[in-house]
C-alpha cells in the first residue's frame, strides 16, 4: 500500500536561524552549529492520520501560545521576530 500526504503550500522564506545540534557531531560540524530555514505553510488539509502519529501529537496554537511552548530561544525568535513580521506585512497587502 501506498500512503500518499498532501503537501502544504510552501510560502515565504521567514530567516534563517542558528542552533547547536543535541545530535552527535561528524566531521562536517564538529561543534554542532547547524543552520535552520523556516518558512511559512498554508495548510490545506488535515489528515486523520499521519506518519509520526504514534511519537508526536498534533495541536493547533495561536502564535504567541506557540512561543510559551517552544523550549528554544531560536525557536522563539523564529516565532516572533520572524513569522509575526511575515504575518504582519502579509495582512497588510490583502
Amino acid at each position: 500500500m501506498v500512503h500518499v500526504f498532501p503537501r502544504p503550500s510552501l510560502q515565504d522564506l521567514i530567516g534563517h536561524y542558528d542552533f547547536k545540534s543535541k545530535t552527535p557531531q561528524d566531521k562536517i560540524c564538529p561543534d554542532g552549529s547547524c543552520r535552520a530555514a523556516m518558512f511559512a505553510l498554508f495548510v490545506n488539509e488535515e489528515l486523520k492520520s499521519w506518519p509520526e502519529q504514534d511519537i508526536r501529537q498534533r495541536t493547533w496554537v495561536t502564535i504567541p501560545e506557540a512561543v510559551e511552548c517552544c523550549r528554544h530561544p531560536w525557536m522563539r525568535d523564529a516565532l516572533v521576530n520572524g513569522f509575526l513580521k511575515w504575518q504582519g506585512h502579509n495582512m497588510l497587502e490583502d
